[in-house]
C-alpha cells in the first residue's frame, strides 16, 4: 500500500512536493491508523497490530506479537510515543476492556511490555466514552475523553506523566455558558494548548494555554468564516500562509485570517496527529533497540 507524503517547509506545505512511500504491509486503507509521531517514528495500528515504523527508512518493528494479552482494538484503544527521563523511547498503550481501562508501557531499550496502574473509580472504560489521539508535551501525554456523540456531554482530559508513569484528570476550559468547551489539543513552543471553535452563529476562535493545571486564554479571534472544504474535513487544524483552517466539533470547516501578532504566536506548532495522517521529520532513528 502506498501513502502520500508532502514536504513542510517553514511551517507551510510545499506544493508539488508530494511523493508516495510504501507501507511495509499490504492492508486496506481503512485498516490503517496513525496513533502518534515522535522524532521521525510513527506508531501505527494495522489489523490488530501495533507497529513502530520509520517511514523514511521503512524500518519497522511489530510490538503486539510479543504482547498477546489483548492485542490492539482500534475501536477502544489508544496509544502514544514518548521518551522517559533515561532517554528510553517508550510506547503507551491504553486498552478498554469490559468497562475497565488497562495501561501498558513498551520499552524500546529492553523490548518488553509491562503494566502500569490506571486511575481507580472512573468509568472511562465504558463504550459511552470516546478517546482521542494523544498530544505530547515535554513530560506529559494528554488525551481528550468525552461522552460519545454528545457535543455538550461530559468532557475531560486524561494526563499521563511520563516520569512517574501516573495518570490524572484535568478539566476543560469553561465557556461563557459555564459548560466544558469543545476543541482540540496542540503543542505550541513545547507547551500544551487547546483551541476552541464556537457555535457557527458566533464564529469566535479562542486559544487557551495550560499552566499548572489552569487554562489561560491567550488569543480570541473573530475574523472567521465557514467554508466548504471537504478534502480536509478529517484534519482538525492546518496552517496555510496567514490563514488557519480549523474543524469545529459542530462539523464546520472554519477559516481564520490571522494578524501578524497572532501568526507569530501560532507559527511554533510542534506536532500534528490525526487518525488519517501525522507530521514527522525525516530521520534514520531505528524503531528497534
Amino acid at each position: 500500500m502506498s501513502i502520500d507524503v508532502d514536504h513542510v517547509i517553514c511551517g507551510k506545505i510545499e506544493f508539488g512536493s508530494t511523493k508516495s512511500i510504501s507501507f511495509p504491509f499490504e492492508t486496506p486503507p481503512l485498516s490503517l491508523r496513525f496513533l502518534s509521531s515522535l522524532d521521525g517514528l510513527l506508531l501505527v495500528y494495522c489489523i490488530r497490530k501495533l507497529i513502530l515504523w520509520n517511514p523514511t527508512t521503512n524500518w519497522y518493528t511489530i510490538l503486539s506479537d510479543d504482547y498477546p494479552k489483548h492485542g490492539y482494538a482500534h475501536e477502544y484503544d489508544i496509544g502514544a510515543i514518548y521518551y522517559d527521563q533515561c532517554n528510553d523511547l517508550k510506547v503507551l498503550h491504553i486498552k478498554r476492556r469490559y468497562n475497565n481501562v488497562f495501561a501498558s508501557v513498551y520499552s524500546r531499550r529492553f523490548g518488553i511490555w509491562r503494566d502500569v496502574e490506571f486511575m481507580n473509580a472512573t468509568n472511562f472504560g465504558s463504550t459511552s466514552y470516546a478517546w482521542y489521539v494523544g498530544t505530547l508535551s515535554p513530560k506529559t501525554v494528554y488525551f481528550i475523553v468525552s461522552q460519545s456523540w454528545w457535543v455538550i456531554g461530559k468532557k475531560l482530559i486524561v494526563a499521563f506523566d511520563v516520569s512517574s508513569e501516573t495518570f490524572k484528570i484535568i478539566n476543560f476550559p469553561l465557556t461563557k455558558d459555564l459548560i466544558p468547551s469543545q476543541g482540540h489539543l496542540i503543542t505550541l513552543n513545547r507547551k500544551i494548548h487547546k483551541f476552541v471553535v464556537s457555535k457557527p452563529e458566533e464564529l469566535i476562535v479562542e486559544l487557551f494555554k495550560l499552566e499548572v493545571e489552569v487554562w489561560h486564554k491567550v488569543l480570541s479571534i473573530q475574523n472567521s468564516q465557514t467554508v466548504s472544504f471537504q478534502s480536509r474535513r478529517h484534519q482538525p487544524h492546518i496552517m496555510e500562509y496567514n490563514i488557519w483552517i480549523l474543524m469545529s466539533d459542530w462539523g464546520h470547516m472554519v477559516t481564520v485570517k490571522l494578524t501578524d501578532q497572532e501568526l507569530h504566536y501560532l507559527q511554533d506548532v510542534d506536532t500534528f496527529n490525526g487518525t488519517n495522517g501525522a507530521l514527522f521529520i525525516e530521520t534514520i532513528i531505528s524503531p528497534f533497540s
